[in-house]
């Protein structure tokens, strides 16, 4: 039975951190959403979370690792598991992508029991010194293995982390056109008002990635600096972006001249507006996680 029980838990655990994985872009969403982590670390602990609960699922099979270490691993583990349980099934942070619970919180308090039980069942029948070491030699080598491919497919690259020189010294640009455009649209715009204008494309990749990150920020904290969202093309196509990509800003629709002459050729683009004269000046790649923290103040 106890073998049964170790093994059931191990396999939720597997399963846990394979959804993690193939999905771990939205988990970074999720800890930033719900306010566990900023930008900066979310990357980092996500696949930490991951290793972790691949070391509990192979120690309470193997006993591969000390029993408090084990039980210090799986009590951090269901408090992590227990944010899930006092969220809103909408805002839930495994529910909502495709994660643990698999849209069921009951999943998750059986969960919880299950490792509770594991635990218990642990430190009742700890193996020998000899055949625990044996083990440690096997849960370095899967867990060598799970450390690169976490980070082989899902790689943490350097320019998400790095300060990028974003200033306009000369601005060049004339906004006259897109503060009228706000104006009709009653999106008041005062001289001391800081506005950052994001120019999005509705047909571009990066454009729907750079509006999810925007959208998961503002759900985690509404920030002092004004958003306004900027778009060629028509209506229709307008509406669903905001809608699928839950990046609910004002915003603004230009011509595709207006767009390309004030953006450029590069998607998306983002401007740091004042008093009608632009101070910063960002690209899809330099609005990194670094920035996306400070613009929503999420340090």
């Amino acid at each position: 039975m106890a073998l049964i029980l170790k093994t059931l838990t191990s396999c939720l655990l597997i399963i846990s951190l394979t959804f993690k994985l193939i999905h771990l872009e939205y988990f970074e969403f999720s800890l930033v959403e719900t306010g566990i982590s900023n930008w900066y670390y979310a990357a980092i602990i996500a696949r930490i979370v991951i290793i972790v609960e691949f070391i509990i699922a192979t120690s309470i099979l193997f006993h591969s690792i000390k029993p408090k270490i084990l039980s210090s691993l799986l009590l951090l583990l269901c408090i992590f598991y227990g944010f899930d349980l006092f969220l809103k099934p909408e805002d839930g942070m495994f529910s909502s992508y495709f994660l643990l619970s698999f849209y069921n919180k009951p999943i998750v308090i059986s969960t919880l029991s299950l490792l509770l039980l594991s635990l218990y069942i642990h430190l009742k029948h700890t193996p020998p010194a000899g055949k625990r070491k044996r083990s440690v030699i096997i849960n370095i080598s899967l867990f060598l293995i799970i450390s690169i491919l976490t980070f082989s497919t899902n790689p943490i690259y350097i320019d998400d982390f790095q300060k990028n020189e974003t200033s306009v010294e000369k601005s060049n640009l004339d906004w006259s056109t897109i503060y009228q455009n706000c104006e009709e649209k009653n999106i008041i715009l005062t001289p001391e008002t800081e506005v950052f204008f994001a120019f999005l494309s509705t047909s571009c990749y990066y454009c729907n990635s750079a509006a999810i990150r925007l959208g998961v920020s503002k759900r985690a904290k509404l920030n002092a600096t004004q958003i306004v969202l900027v778009f060629p093309g028509n209506i229709k196509d307008t509406e669903y972006f905001i809608e699928r990509n839950r990046c609910d800003f004002p915003y603004i629709r230009i011509s595709k001249d207006e767009f390309r002459k004030l953006a450029g050729n590069e998607f998306p683009a983002f401007f740091k507006v004042k008093n009608k004269k632009e101070t910063n000046y960002y690209t899809g790649r330099t609005l990194n996680l670094r920035e996306l923290d400070n613009l929503f103040q999420l340090n």
